[in-house]
């Protein structure tokens, strides 16, 4: 999309405020709370074909034909190098600081991506609807102006209601906040978009996004989660989909906090990272320690949790740069490291004399060697006791 041929019909030094949002998407205050907005009764968007059951949004395609000509770019690496503001990419709007780290001029565009994120942040509050990991789309609009805002905000509203969300359903809300990117300082105007009382995603308008000392432009930054808007909006039966057959019965919540480890292993391990002590191999380990401790009983299966993650990912652009028999052995190995550091713990809480084995090789060969300190009705209390 040649965003220069684009007429502004807001002059550039418009105000994007709530009461310009306001007035150019049709909402109106909601009489239930006052600091929400929903769209006014006149505001209309086209209704949906009435099906049995709501579609998933299941690959890029179904999203990019609602922002039509703007051009899709490839997902950044998952793990950013030394330098960049987070160890991982956290939402596709990244891309920017990808563009200036390399030496490029931000020019005045518009770009969609489906990036794969991590935010390590949330790992230890795993949920049904929560995720240290996830499909971040994105579009962007680089040099932008408030009519930017306001069209691709408009896209992303009719994209909710075309999958079959009422659009008196949604709410709104619009709040100013400063933010910072590393050492960049700005602010910013957010709208965000509820349904349900669930967040589905955000439009964003930075307003002076500082490039150099003395060069400052603004960006529009519409980011959405794909399983959580898929899960949101009922299209699908958990948030995630893919692994729908382990929820069975069980507790959603604890079926979504073992699924999620594994796939956030799979993305980190998958751009040839191994464990460590730092930065991303650190995370890599932290986050096969959750899941050895939250997977105790329930004789999950690591190699088809790693397989279906690496295809899951592959399908919404994600390149993995090592093979997923690779990730499986790297994700295999750790687990197991910190199995057998779970079964020296646990050994210790019993006051069982302390023994020195090496966590460091699969468990296997940990066992045999635990052996030769311990009596075998002993071992095999301890491995029932975490299996």
């Amino acid at each position: 999309m040649n965003m220069d041929r684009v007429k502004n019909k807001y002059p550039q030094e418009t105000e994007l405020n709530k009461d310009f949002i306001a007035q150019n998407l049709g909402l109106v205050a909601d009489e239930e709370r006052q600091d929400f907005l929903r769209l006014s009764p006149s505001t209309h968007y086209e209704k949906p074909q009435v099906t049995s059951e709501r579609k998933p949004l299941e690959k890029p395609e179904d999203i990019f034909q609602y922002f039509d000509g703007v051009k899709s770019i490839e997902p950044d690496a998952v793990c950013r190098p030394k330098g960049d503001t987070t160890f991982f990419t956290s939402a596709g709007v990244q891309h920017i600081e990808t563009v200036l780290r390399t030496g490029s001029d931000l020019k005045r565009e518009a770009f969609v991506v489906s990036q794969p994120v991590i935010r390590s942040q949330f790992m230890d509050k795993i949920k049904e609807g929560t995720s240290s990991s996830f499909i971040n789309f994105s579009v962007e609009s680089v040099d932008a102006k408030p009519d930017d805002f306001i069209k691709l905000s408009n896209q992303f509203i009719k994209l909710i209601t075309s999958l079959g969300v009422s659009a008196s359903s949604l709410r709104f809300q619009v709040e100013n906040v400063p933010d910072r990117w590393g050492s960049r300082k700005f602010t910013k105007t957010q709208f965000t978009i509820y349904a349900g009382g669930i967040e589905l995603g955000e439009c964003v308008y930075i307003h002076d996004y500082p490039v150099t000392e003395d060069k400052k432009i603004s960006i529009v930054d519409i980011g959405f989660g794909i399983e959580r808007l898929n899960w949101a909006i009922n299209a699908t039966k958990h948030y995630f989909t893919e692994f729908d057959e382990l929820y069975d019965q069980a507790d959603a919540d604890k079926i979504a906090s073992i699924i999620d480890p594994i796939r956030t292993m799979v993305l980190i391990a998958g751009e040839g990272t191994k464990p460590s002590s730092h930065d991303h191999g650190y995370r890599l380990r932290q986050l096969s320690k959750r899941f050895v401790q939250r997977s105790i009983g329930t004789n999950t299966n690591v190699a088809e949790l790693v397989d279906t993650s690496y295809e899951f990912w592959k399908k919404w652009g994600y390149k993995p740069t090592v093979s997923k028999e690779e990730v499986l052995k790297v994700v295999s190995l750790e687990n197991d490291r910190n199995y057998n550091g779970l079964f020296l713990e646990t050994l210790g809480r019993e006051g069982t004399t302390e023994i020195y084995v090496d966590i460091n090789q699969p468990t296997q060969d940990f066992l045999k060697q635990v052996g030769f300190s311990l009596p075998k009705d002993k071992i095999d209390e301890i491995v029932k006791k975490i299996a």
